[in-house]
């Protein structure tokens, strides 16, 4: 496309310019200065004409054009409008001679660094350039310019450089060309090579081990070896994750990584799926073996915390800064390897993985980091802070189990003690162990069983056929039949003499499970024709789900959906690590549970007006939920387990929260004060349930409560004897008019009247409008009470007649009655006149 072609006759070949226009304008720089070459190209470019400044090689190398940028940056052409440049980059001969030679120019162990360099001629050399500098760096060395005193070059090299006459060298001229010329050797003989070669000019000088190549018998590269592990390829035994990730990212930078991050894991092998918009993590918390979270860890903590059971269940969950400099694993570093994902998502990104366990952080692999990287099972995970303790402060720990565990992880230590023969430490760890373990005071109990194979099969099928498709299975699973823990099928299968056949030759039990059970579990494939044909969806993955479940109570997952081979098809359930007997559950029921809310009312919340329904409700719950200042009165029954809560005007939220906990299988406990169904949360989650289809099928119940009404009214007497109504002077979520209305009907009936949330500090309107209305309707000298702290041991109280009334008083935690016509005032009593005098005295 050139109009004008600036090229060096002596170094350019002429076939290049063989591409150019015929009426294309050429100038040949060897015979011209920089002012001369300056000139042509600039007012070619003024007058709009496209120049070409054609080089060999590569231009940025000894190419003298920065003098030429410049120049032409300088230009006072016409109009006094200077030019601009742009480089095209080229092929460098001393790639193209390496290419030539066949040889790579940073061998792993050899050499690691190319110097591209030159010696001194009529220009000289800086200082501390001098080619014995370079070559005691023991890289590998490439002279331009050189050939025509490469004698002195050699003695330099063999002597200030220290490099031996046996260093390979090689010369290459003319390269690429049609007479290209390769001359190889050594330092001993290289120059006198070139020299009966006729090779003066035009040609490079290459020397170090690195040209000796493969034959000199050097180390392969790190890259492609089976053990190391890089962005796109796993093979670290502490950077290994198995599981399927979803990675959910809330800006377009986060995306970005998050979209590299998925590619890396899918060529890896892993099933990792971008999670588009604000999707409920609730619906898929379970779906996924690992959370990955590209963002602030804020948001990944908001999101999970509603969600957390425990280590023993819950997935990993990690946070990577949108940069990915900083990978943050947060929840489930071992069992649920949340540890190896960091390390591995790091090694993707380029950035630190950041991990704070102990035993990670002194390079000791913890006992539940061994069960997670071999696939066991972990029965009691209750007792892990203990054991791991005393492996981190070098307490004797006693190891039963695998020598291959054993000689894997902790043949270094001496204070983990594997001979079966000694007496237990206060420490132990049984993995595939049996003993009474007496002695010891804290054992871990680990199984490699951790599988359920889920089985379907044609009718009749041959016995041997199953089992090796069975084996080969398992094989692509990465699992062995001894991490397999049982065998599952359909009830029509109770005689399947190939399934009985597997379950003896490997020793395991087979549950046969009723079809009506099956098709209430949820799988990720089901299958219409086998519905047609035996009246279930599933029968190889819900039959593995339910009898994870039935083992091991919630949690269980797939760790491969069904696969079919044939006649047969298969699926695997991986059995979550246990939490002592409270994880464990048995029967239909523990298959099938589903979340759900339970609304419970504290009443006061003093212990003994809560109650006995409501306190088993909090005992059983998973997660609890309410408003921080409710949860501190049953700290007590709620313990340890996750919560959550927040405060006023956080309702929305809250119930959102509680309800996405019970869409991923928790039972959430939501806590009110008084009774959940007045003027509380009860309402809010039948309407939030409602009007979000994610929620329709999650259950709701509510047990009752002692509203304050109640509490005050028992505390005046029996002034709510005959009927009361009930009104809420709060107009934040109910328009001030249509509290009005209710006021003004009251007021205008017989019924005593309890007014909750009377008046905050700066909301006073309504409790003024609402006395001075009663004081209307109904006179001054109707008996009055105000309760506050309505049953709570500060409660206090004031009785009179309206005309009377202490406005001031009134605050949020106070309880108004104004009584009716039967009203009664006796000492410190209010009681309603019931009607039995007029009818029976």
């Amino acid at each position: 496309a050139a109009d004008v072609v600036v090229y060096a006759g002596s170094l350019v070949n002429p076939a290049h310019l063989r591409r150019c226009r015929p009426d294309c304008e050429f100038h040949d720089s060897a015979g011209m200065d920089l002012a001369e070459q300056i000139a042509v190209m600039g007012n070619a470019a003024l007058a709009g004409k496209k120049v070409v400044r054609l080089h060999t090689g590569d231009p940025s190398l000894y190419g003298a054009i920065a003098e030429q940028i410049a120049g032409l940056a300088s230009f006072a052409g016409f109009a006094g409008r200077s030019v601009g440049a742009a480089i095209v980059p080229g092929v460098s001969s001393v790639f193209a001679a390496a290419a030539a030679l066949g040889c790579e120019l940073t061998l792993p162990e050899v050499s690691q660094s190319v110097v591209l360099t030159r010696t001194p001629g009529r220009t000289p050399m800086p200082e501390g350039e001098q080619a014995a500098a370079f070559a005691r760096t023991g890289a590998t060395l490439a002279f331009f310019l050189s050939v025509g005193r490469l004698d002195a070059l050699v003695a330099e090299l063999t002597g200030a450089g220290g490099l031996s006459e046996s260093c390979p060298a090689a010369v290459v001229c003319r390269v690429s060309w049609e007479d290209e010329r390769i001359i190889r050797g050594t330092l001993a003989d290289i120059a006198a090579q070139t020299r009966e070669a006729g090779i003066g000019r035009q040609a490079l000088v290459l020397v170090g081990q690195a040209l000796a190549g493969p034959d000199a018998g050097l180390e392969p590269s790190r890259l492609y070896a089976p053990s190391f592990s890089h962005g796109y390829r796993n093979r670290l035994e502490s950077e290994r994750f198995e599981g399927a990730c979803s990675i959910h990212a809330f800006s377009s930078g986060g995306r970005r990584l998050a979209g590299q991050i998925a590619d890396a894991l899918k060529a890896d092998g892993l099933c990792a799926d971008l999670i588009q918009g604000e999707s409920a993590l609730a619906a898929i918390w379970t779906r996924y073996d690992a959370h990955i979270f590209i963002g602030a860890t804020g948001i990944a903590v908001r999101k999970t915390a509603p969600l957390l059971l425990g280590k023993n269940l819950d997935p990993a969950v990690i946070c990577c800064t949108e940069q990915g400099a900083e990978v943050i694993s947060l929840l489930s570093g071992h069992l649920g390897g949340a540890n190896r994902l960091a390390r591995r998502v790091a090694r993707i990104t380029g950035g630190r993985a950041v991990i704070s366990t102990s035993t990670d952080v002194n390079g000791i692999v913890a006992f539940d980091e061994a069960a997670g990287r071999e696939g066991a099972r972990v029965l009691n995970s209750e007792a892990i802070r203990k054991v791991n303790a005393a492996l981190l402060d070098g307490e004797p720990v006693s190891f039963r189990g695998p020598a291959a565990v054993y000689e894997r992880y902790y043949r270094d230590l001496p204070h983990v003690d594997p001979d079966p023969g000694a007496p237990l430490a206060a420490c132990a760890v049984f993995w595939d162990a049996e003993a009474d373990g007496t002695g010891a005071e804290t054992i871990l109990r680990v199984t490699s069983a951790a599988y359920v194979l889920g089985l379907g099969c044609r009718r009749g099928v041959d016995p041997r056929t199953l089992a090796d498709s069975a084996e080969l299975f398992l094989r692509e699973q990465g699992v062995s039949p001894r991490q397999v823990a049982r065998l599952a099928s359909c009830d029509v299968k109770v005689d399947e003499p190939a399934i009985l056949a597997l379950g003896k030759a490997w020793g395991l039990p087979v549950d046969f499970h009723d079809r009506e059970l099956l098709a209430g579990v949820d799988v990720p494939t089901p299958s219409e024709r086998v519905r047609e044909k035996i009246g279930v969806p599933s029968v190889a993955e819900a039959a593995a789900l339910f009898s994870a479940s039935l083992a091991a109570g919630e949690g269980a997952r797939l760790k491969a959906p069904k696969t079919i081979m044939g006649d047969v098809t298969l699926a695997l359930a991986r059995l979550p690590h246990g939490r002592g007997e409270a994880c464990v559950s048995s029967g239909p029921a523990a298959a099938s549970r589903r979340g759900r809310v339970v609304v419970v009312g504290l009443g006061s919340g003093s212990p003994e007006q809560i109650t006995p329904e409501v306190t088993r409700a909090l005992r059983r719950c998973d997660v609890a939920a309410g408003y921080t200042a409710y949860l501190d009165f049953v700290r007590h029954l709620i313990s340890d387990k996750p919560c959550i809560s927040n405060g006023m005007r956080g309702e929305v939220e809250r119930c959102r929260a509680a309800l996405q906990a019970a869409l991923a299988g928790r039972e959430v406990c939501m806590v009110c004060s008084g009774d959940p169904g007045i003027l509380a949360m009860a309402g809010l989650l039948y309407e939030l349930r409602d009007q979000d289809p994610l929620f329709a099928n999650v259950p709701i119940s509510v047990l009752p409560g002692i509203t304050a009404a109640s509490l005050a009214a028992a505390s005046l007497g029996a002034p709510l004897q005959n009927g009361f109504s009930l009104i809420s002077l709060s107009d934040l979520l109910v328009p001030r008019a249509e509290v009005r209305r209710n006021l003004e009907a009251v007021a205008g009936s017989a019924l005593p009247v309890v007014l909750y949330n009377p008046a905050g500090r700066k909301r006073r309107e309504l409790l003024e409008e609402a006395v001075d209305l009663f004081l209307e309707r109904r006179g001054g000298d109707v008996w009055c009470a105000l309760v506050r702290h309505a049953g709570r041991p500060e409660a206090g109280q004031w009785i009179g007649t309206l005309a009377d009334f202490p406005r001031e008083r009134v605050d949020m935690s106070s309880l108004v009655l104004i009584g009716g016509p039967r009203t009664r005032r006796s000492g410190d009593v209010l009681y309603d006149a019931r009607g039995y005098a007029d009818k029976y005295w």
